[in-house]
């Protein structure tokens, strides 16, 4: 039996002023549709805070602040296994969707009824409580 590909993954908990900004897949995308904290793979010799602040300017457009990590977390998906860093980060800037289908600003309540990505779902679940704390 072959092992699964390990991918180390970062996502932002990007808070501007008091609502979180979430990224939906692209249609074609593995997991398209989905919401998800938006971010991607770190690369080799990066760290997590310097990737995260890479591909959100990548993806958005926009430069945030990393403040801390929230959680680590592994989930295993039938064709890799993901490690995702999230991350809290703040940003008084615009995003604008360059490669996901849309970006928008949610407030904790709206992210519930959210299709969320797994990970991203188990994710909010263990942070949501706190995440108040950090909002404006």
């Amino acid at each position: 039996m072959k092992a699964l590909q390990e991918i180390r993954v970062v996502a932002g908990v990007i808070v501007k002023e008091d609502k979180l900004i979430l990224a939906k897949r692209k249609k074609g995308d593995h997991l398209e549709g989905m919401w998800e904290f938006p971010g991607g793979k770190i690369e080799e010799n990066e760290s997590p805070f310097d990737s995260l602040k890479r591909e959100i300017k990548e993806e958005l457009g926009i430069d945030i602040y990393p403040q801390k990590e929230l959680l680590t977390l592994k989930y295993k998906y039938p064709e890799k296994s993901v490690i995702l860093h999230f991350i809290l980060a703040k940003t008084s800037q615009k995003p604008i969707p360059i490669e996901c289908e849309e970006v928008k600003e949610f407030s904790p309540k709206e992210i519930e009824r959210l299709n969320l990505a797994p990970a991203d779902r188990i994710a909010w679940e263990k942070i949501k409580c706190t995440i108040s704390y950090f909002l404006n």
